[in-house]
């Protein structure tokens, strides 16, 4: 028999990520000895479920015999229940508070900016969402450029941290 410290069962190991979306541990349960109560980064308290339905947040993948590489970022919506996680909920809430505050755009501008803003940032690799994401910063000209700034910066960090392997 093997080192008892390299064998597990294949799935998920939980991750623990801190209010504003740091990872503390992406090995929860298998590396405890990591875990933090407060994020070391920001001082905010850190969780290992969604607020939402208490299902364990995703860590890294653990396959048995084989070495899988450890995502950067953690994941914005649970894969329960479908609702952003404290990191995500929040990127979103401000960016919604910044376009219902925007008096360049009209009522319907401001809902259909919000309605492809959270289309692109529900499903950032699906085949329409370059197209979506081309639709929002055309949209969002018209804009206040503290909302049109903080919105591309949302998005271009979000399709980064979503695009690496």
């Amino acid at each position: 028999m093997g080192d008892p410290r390299f064998e597990f069962q294949e799935g998920y190991d939980v991750a623990q990520v801190c209010l504003n979306g740091h990872v503390a541990n992406f090995f929860a349960v298998s590396q405890p000895h990591h875990n933090e109560n407060f994020c070391s980064t920001c001082g905010e308290r850190t969780i290992v479920q969604c607020s939402h339905c208490k299902t364990k947040i995703r860590g890294h993948y653990h396959m048995a015999g084989a070495i899988s590489f450890l995502p950067d970022v953690p994941p914005p919506f649970c894969h329960n229940c479908g609702k952003p996680y404290p990191w995500m909920e929040d990127r979103l809430q401000t960016a919604k508070e910044l376009l219902d505050h925007d008096d360049k755009l009209t009522l319907e501008e401001r809902e259909k900016l919000w309605s492809l803003l959270r289309y692109v940032m529900s499903d950032p690799k699906s085949d329409l969402a370059p197209a979506k994401k081309r639709l929002i910063e055309i949209n969002l000209g018209k804009a206040a450029a503290a909302t049109r700034e903080f919105v591309v910066d949302l998005m271009a960090k979000y399709f980064a941290e979503m695009s690496k392997p």
